[in-house]
This record gives C-alpha cells, structure tokens and sequence, in this order.
C-alpha cells in the first residue's frame, strides 16, 4: 500500500514538472519563431516585462504589442536555453539567448504555477554582453 502512494506522488509530481515543460516549450518556440499573440498567451494578466531599457508592469494586450514591436525590429532567428532552476518562491526561471538578424539578447523568463497550468510572470529581453 505505502508503495503504491508512493509512486502516485512521484507520478503527480512528475506530471507537474512536464505540464511546466510543455509551457517552457511553448515559449520558446514563440519566442524562436516571434509569434507575440502566441507568447502572451502564457502570461499572467498583468506581467513584468523588461525589453532592452524599458520595464514596466504590463496588462497581456500591452505586451503583446511591446513584444511584436521588438519582433519586427529584431526578427528571431533561433533562442536556445542555457540555464533553468527555481526561485526562492518556487517559481521555475529559464535564461537563454535570443538570436536574432540585428543582434543576440539574454532571455529570462519566470513560470508561476497558477490554479490550473503555468503562466510566465515574468520576462526580460535584455542586450547580450555575449555578442559575436
């Protein structure tokens, strides 16, 4: 019985961790292919952004419109994550770059598990100091 309860967590908790996965994924892949409308999709209602010097607390319509400026002047070529753990408030944060024809930027964007599913709370696309 203990065995059995035991692998139902570890089942549960597992399937949380890939419910998190498939968001990152997402985001990502809007990112890669700068799909704005898809991208704030995933955010909470109102979402710290952070786009090169600009930042400020956004509503989803604002940022999607701030995001698909940024896409236009930078069109995405590839975003590959370098780094992932967990915040001090248990939040899942991914940092990676951002690939694009103009020039590379650091990515950094928190998942906050909200009633249902995972939303980013939080994104930042700064200037990369890793430009080549």
């Amino acid at each position: 019985m203990n065995r059995t309860a035991l692998l139902l967590a570890v089942l549960l908790s597992s399937f949380g961790l890939f419910a998190q996965d498939v968001v990152k994924d997402k985001v990502v892949l809007a990112m890669k292919t700068g799909n704005s409308k898809e991208l704030a999709s995933y955010f909470i209602p109102n979402i710290d952004l952070t786009v090169k010097e600009s930042s400020d607390v956004y509503s989803k319509a604002q940022a999607e419109q701030i995001l698909r400026k940024f896409f236009n002047e930078n069109p995405p070529v590839d975003m590959v994550i370098e780094h992932s753990g967990v915040s001090k408030f248990g939040d899942q944060y991914f940092i990676g770059i951002l690939r694009t024809r103009n020039a590379y930027f650091r990515v950094t964007f928190f998942l906050k598990k909200t009633e249902a599913e995972h939303q980013v709370k939080q994104l930042r696309i700064e200037a990369s100091k890793n430009d080549l």
